[in-house]
């Protein structure tokens, strides 16, 4: 397992976002994935595993299908793990044996794979809320799939790394305003440095 070390360099609490870019449809947000706050001349390992998970979440409430709303039931399908770079996932129905229950299982398939592409499609009868996490973590922001619809993602991507705000959470989307500053690309097995104060701005350099 690879891993990426961060040491704070200055004398603040610093928080550093670390977090990829979706390259196949950019106009998308960046979420991120870990956040981390070494303290004052410390550092942070944070472990990077190989493994991808995908999954969906859905409703059955056809008056409200968006599982986001507050007080619905969320259903979700199993999660698949893969560390493929081309991989295909399509989510489909499946009903109980007795028949008086359906749901979405998602399967991965290995027909028809576009080359450093991973692909999810949508073949339930409704929308869903599509994942790809590392870690357990949403890698890239969590995305609605109407039914018939796909998502594509380039999970070959560096990771960046970039100062943050206190209010900025795990898996929180990020606000390109307050990570272009310090926004820096790292190697997995890489080691960052922030350096600076709030006073003066900070910056992020890398070996």
């Amino acid at each position: 397992m690879s891993q990426i070390t961060i040491i704070n360099g200055s004398t603040d609490l610093v928080r550093v976002a670390i977090y990829k870019k979706p390259v196949l449809q950019p106009t998308l947000d960046s979420v991120a994935w870990q956040i981390v706050a070494p303290p004052p001349g410390g550092q942070t390992v944070v472990p990077i595993p190989e493994d991808y998970q995908a999954f969906a979440q859905y409703s059955l409430d056809l008056n409200n299908p968006d599982p986001t709303s507050p007080g619905l039931t969320v259903y979700q399908t199993n999660v698949v793990s893969f560390n493929e770079t081309s991989a295909r996932f399509v989510i489909s129905s499946v009903s109980s044996q007795d028949t008086q229950a359906s749901g979405a299982v998602m399967s991965q398939v290995f027909t028809d794979l576009v080359l450093n592409e991973v692909r999810m499609e949508n073949n339930f009868g409704i929308g869903v809320l599509s994942h790809v996490q590392k870690a357990g973590q949403d890698i890239y922001a969590p995305q609605v799939l109407w039914p018939g619809g796909v998502r594509m993602e380039d999970i070959r991507t560096s990771f960046y790394l970039a100062v943050v705000s206190q209010f900025q959470y795990q898996g929180g989307t990020l606000v390109d305003e307050e990570t272009q500053m310090t926004e820096t690309l790292i190697l997995e097995g890489s080691t960052a440095t922030v350096t600076g104060s709030m006073w003066k701005g900070y910056s992020i350099t890398t070996t």
